[in-house]
């Protein structure tokens, strides 16, 4: 019994005796702090058992599911309406408030030109002056009137004489903008020999005017600061006491920073005012307006609305729940299937006749238990064969030098990519300090563990050959005559070799039946193809009169790329082969790159021309750049 036990079950009886020693010997503080404890530990213990007792069956788990599937809807339905109609309130507020400071603008340009119409300073400051005084309606509180004296336009009159003009750069411009970090909103506009600035200043005073003629209210929020989402109590200048509000707005507008100057011009910025609607007052408004029929229309129809929704609701379930019986019954049946099968009974059988997919799912199931033994088994010899691969995989890696090399005069990157776990393609370069460098890269036919066998007897052989200090040719007849014995009918190997001499800024290069070479010379500014004519090893005709040198000069700059026809010959979706020009272009294009960046381009352009397709030969080359 105890074995079923759960170390919070143990936990809980100890709490249970030391609630009962602290009630006889502790103070009552203490045994209140150890009984809600115990309480809150035995309620925790509860809802788990609660919790596997009702969701261990299925059917359990459907029943609340279906509740789910109804409640969730209303409540989102509900959220939804209450979301959108504030958002359409919002916007309706937000386009009040843009109209009207709109139209601020449009009102300023028109007065701007009775201004301009005076054609002199003692004419503008006199109707200035005249419009202040008699305060004829001229909305606005901040003013300056220019006069252009060298070719910049120089203040005559402001309006306060406080006002700081001083960081505005004269440019003409309207609607928001900073300076000394105060917020305005006006327009600058230039006529000729004068240029007049007109602004108001924007504060919560100024803006607690659009709650006289809306059902909404704007807060403030200074420059300098970060919006903070206040609630009506924070707004200054009154009270909020009978308002109901809701999901405040952020009303945005974009103004110019002429604190902020980058190359001579003042930064765009972005900032908020927000938004607060009082939903008390529109809706009292809708109420106001609705006719009582109208009222009692509307109240029948979500009476109808309600009853249609809750007996689509009463009948959903009805269903649901026939319906669960039939699927649970079954699933229960695969649930002890699959409880044999776990305790290693493979004869286990599941019946069922219900005649939908659960009996389907039945039948494949008892199927699949009849050969589970034999996926078990070959399960684990392809995971032997995949260990075994990796290891082989990882063995190789260590056979090929690293992918990059730099030395005093040459840059070289490679890459090797097998199609498969094990590749048969192999590269390689020794490098003689000051004397030369020899640069290969071989491509054994076929796949698989057969070729890499090959390619690492033929690693082997050329680490040897190399020290002996042998030209290309020489190199790939001696090649042939140590491995042919050991081809079968079938197999050769395809080798390009190229063999720098430091001195003599040359360069060497024989092929064994390979894919051609390409030099890019960075004085020509183009790809040239080297194809020396040779035969590949392990054939029966192989000659070493038949394998040709071609000797070329190369000097800063230059570019020798060599590669298996696993690159060109990537093909498509379509069935098209990538070929070599694509591969010449990119070379060009960045032959002032460093290897290792034109080594990455040509892996993107593979990897963008292949489409995802899997091709089956294997990817490697090696660029090497003249420094």
């Amino acid at each position: 019994m105890l074995r079923n036990w759960k170390k919070i079950d143990f936990f809980l009886a100890v709490l249970f005796v030391i609630t009962n020693l602290c009630f006889l010997f502790c103070s009552r503080e203490t045994f209140r702090i150890f009984l809600w404890t115990m309480i809150f530990v035995a309620v925790l213990r509860l809802l788990i058992i609660v919790k596997k007792k009702l969701f261990w069956h299925v059917r359990n788990r459907l029943l609340i599911s279906s509740l789910f599937l109804v409640i969730t809807p209303l409540i989102f339905l509900v959220v939804f309406f209450f979301i959108f109609l504030n958002m359409v309130i919002a916007q309706y507020g937000i386009t009040i408030v843009d109209n009207i400071m709109d139209n601020r603008l449009k009102q300023l340009e028109l007065v701007t030109q009775n201004y301009f119409d005076t054609d002199s300073k003692e004419g503008m400051t006199q109707l200035i002056e005249r419009a202040v005084i008699l305060d004829t309606g001229i909305d606005f509180l901040n003013v300056v009137f220019y006069e252009k004296t060298d070719n910049e336009y120089k203040p005559f009159y402001k309006y306060p004489e406080n006002f700081n003009d001083r960081k505005i750069i004269q440019n003409e411009f309207q609607g928001y903008f900073v300076v000394e970090k105060k917020l305005y909103h006006g327009i600058f506009i230039k006529r000729g020999e004068f240029a007049i600035l007109f602004a108001t200043s924007i504060n919560q005073k100024f803006l607690d005017e659009f709650s006289t003629i809306s059902d909404f209210k704007i807060k403030y929020q200074d420059v300098a600061e970060k919006v903070v989402f206040d609630f009506p109590e924070n707004l200054p200048g009154g009270e909020s006491e009978g308002e109901t509000f809701f999901l405040p707005h952020m009303l945005e507008f974009e103004y110019l920073d002429f604190d902020s100057i980058v190359n001579s011009k003042p930064e765009r910025r972005k900032k908020f005012f927000l938004l607060l609607i009082d939903y008390e007052k529109t809706f009292n408004r809708i109420e106001i307006v609705n006719s009582a029929t109208t009222q009692t229309f509307v109240r029948k129809l979500i009476y109808f609305l309600i009853f249609l929704f809750g007996t689509f609701i009463i009948i959903s379930f009805v269903i649901g729940f026939r319906m669960i019986r039939v699927v649970t019954k079954s699933i229960n049946q695969i649930t002890k299937g699959i409880q044999r099968i776990r305790k290693g009974d493979f004869n286990v059988k599941i019946k069922t006749n219900s005649g939908d997919q659960l009996q389907y799912l039945a039948d494949s199931f008892n199927e699949m238990a009849s050969g589970i033994n034999r996926l078990l088994v070959e399960e684990k010899k392809k995971q032997r064969l995949e260990e075994e691969l990796n290891i082989a995989r990882t063995i190789q890696l260590k056979l090929l030098p690293s992918d990059s090399l730099i030395t005093e005069e040459f840059e070289i990157a490679a890459t090797n990519i097998p199609a498969s776990e094990i590749a048969g393609d192999y590269f390689d370069y020794f490098y003689k300090d000051g004397e030369s460098l020899s640069i290969l890269v071989a491509d054994v036919s076929g796949k698989g563990t057969s070729a890499a066998f090959y390619m690492a007897e033929l690693k082997g052989l050329v680490n040897y050959l190399q020290k002996k200090d042998m030209s290309p040719s020489t190199l790939l007849a001696e090649c042939h005559a140590t491995l042919h014995e050991s081809f079968d009918k079938v197999t050769f190997i395809t080798i390009s070799v190229a063999k720098f001499h430091i001195a003599d800024e040359k360069f060497i290069l024989s092929r064994a039946g390979h894919t051609q070479a390409v030099f890019f010379s960075k004085k020509r500014g183009e790809c040239i193809e080297l194809y020396p004519d040779g035969m590949a090893i392990g054939l029966i005709n192989f000659s070493e009169d038949k394998i040709e040198e071609i000797e070329q000069k190369y000097e800063s700059g230059d570019i020798l790329f060599l590669f298996s026809d696993g690159l060109s010959e990537i093909m498509n979706q379509e069935g098209e082969m990538l070929g070599l020009e694509p591969v010449k272009k990119i070379i060009s294009e960045n032959a002032d790159s460093s290897p290792g960046e034109i080594k990455q381009k040509l892996l993107e352009l593979s990897i963008e021309f292949a489409q995802d397709k899997n091709n089956k030969d294997d990817l490697t080359f090696i660029i090497l750049k003249v420094k």
